[in-house]
């Protein structure tokens, strides 16, 4: 047999494979296949919620946008989270500093004072992440929240003496703006002061469960806050096209961390194994819970189908043959659990943070990335190949082995 003819042969048995499933999936014997989609997918689904819980507590939440590619953190945060973590240790003199790390390299350069606040809006009022930034060319977005509606450098600063031209800038997350009915125009009381407007509201999101934000000024939120005194703020944030910049960004603060995009997910994910071997733990049980279901309810199939099998065989149809249908009737049918349950994961996940952010914290507690979905995917594709010599052999004994 030729190669050709043998490609032919195989494409041939997996599209009659993948049909011989979807009809039995919408057709005769729908109830046991779609139970077989739905058990997986049920499995797939809290695997990638308590994936999420675990890399969430893992990696905290920080300040993090496409756009940014250094993050300077001061060097006793710990594995807390710079975000909202207020007892953390703050920088200093943090406008003056933000000039050394402007070199030709850089596009843009920040610091990042965080605070959760009351806002209130026409009797609306919620508790919000109020971030204040220096918005300059380049800095396009914070936290996916973009700074167009503020006006360029910080104004109200006026050279440390804290008595420019107060903005009352503020833009909102889609979120924020949906909790405090407040639209472009609307007054804001920010933490009891009454000098804010709502410049911009961002309807754009790219992550289920996005925390509630409010940009500012830089200035006028250490004003708020009684960061002002010192000119202090959380962290720096630092976008260049050069890694060369890195040197320089370490040289301005001795007790500070210099963290890459990756390092920053990598770096606290280290410092916290407990929910890392929780997502550890779920992917293991996920496995083994999802290949024992499948041998199961495909097995079941699989005796169900011997009369079937032994019409196939009757009519020329070899074992071989007969093994291929029911392997990738197999691998269909977890792969489509595996998806359905990764998005019915991620639908979870948006549950779970709403649900926090309600009636416990004022953040995201699980991590969603739509990488997630691939990997549900792929775990439900691995649970299909696990359970494949166990159904290849009960299929062999159920339709006699006729080579």
């Amino acid at each position: 047999m030729s190669a050709r003819t043998r490609l032919t042969r195989w494409i041939g048995l997996i599209r009659v494979g993948v049909r011989r499933t979807i009809s039995r999936t919408v057709g005769t014997d729908q109830r046991r296949m779609q139970l077989s989609i739905l058990g997986v997918a049920a499995i797939i689904a809290l695997l990638v919620i308590v994936t999420g819980l675990g890399l969430g507590l893992a990696t905290g939440t920080t300040i993090y946008d496409d756009d940014i590619d250094y993050w300077v953190v001061p060097e006793d945060s710990g594995s807390s989270s710079p975000l909202l973590a207020t007892d953390n240790p703050r920088f200093g003199s943090v406008h003056d500093s933000t000039e050394q790390f402007r070199t030709d390299e850089v596009t843009f350069a920040t610091p990042v004072l965080s605070q959760v606040l009351q806002l209130e809006a026409d009797g609306e009022t919620e508790f919000i992440l109020v971030i204040g930034v220096i918005n300059e060319p380049g800095l396009d977005s914070v936290t996916g929240v973009t700074t167009d509606g503020l006006s360029d450098g910080d104004p109200y600063y006026a050279d440390d003496s804290y008595d420019g031209t107060w903005t009352g800038d503020v833009v909102l997350s889609e979120s924020a703006s949906t909790l405090l009915d407040a639209e472009s125009g609307t007054q804001l009381t920010i933490a009891g002061n009454e000098s804010f407007t709502v410049t911009g509201v961002d309807d754009g999101s790219d992550t289920v469960g996005n925390v509630p934000a409010a940009v500012v000024q830089l200035s006028e939120l250490q004003t708020l806050t009684g960061a002002a005194e010192h000119d202090q703020a959380d962290q720096f944030i630092v976008g260049t096209n050069s890694p060369a910049v890195e040197t320089t960004l370490e040289s301005v603060y001795p007790q500070s961390e210099v963290l890459t995009r990756g390092e920053l997910t990598t770096s606290e994910a280290m410092d916290s194994e407990l929910p890392l071997a929780l997502a550890l733990t779920a992917f293991i049980i996920a496995i083994s819970v999802g290949t024992l279901f499948v041998l199961t309810t495909n097995g079941l199939e699989v005796v169900a189908d011997q009369r079937q099998l032994a019409t196939l065989a009757a009519i020329g149809i070899s074992t071989r043959s007969q093994l291929t249908l029911v392997g990738i009737q197999t691998i269909v049918v977890t792969g489509i659990g595996g998806f359905l349950g990764a998005v019915a994961g991620m639908g979870g996940i948006w549950a779970v943070n709403t649900a926090a952010l309600e009636l416990l914290t004022t953040e995201p507690i699980a991590l969603s990335e739509s990488w997630f979905l691939l990997y549900g995917g792929g775990v439900g594709l691995l649970i299909g190949v696990l359970s494949l010599p166990y159904l290849l052999v009960l299929t062999r004994r159920v339709s006699g082995g006729v080579p």
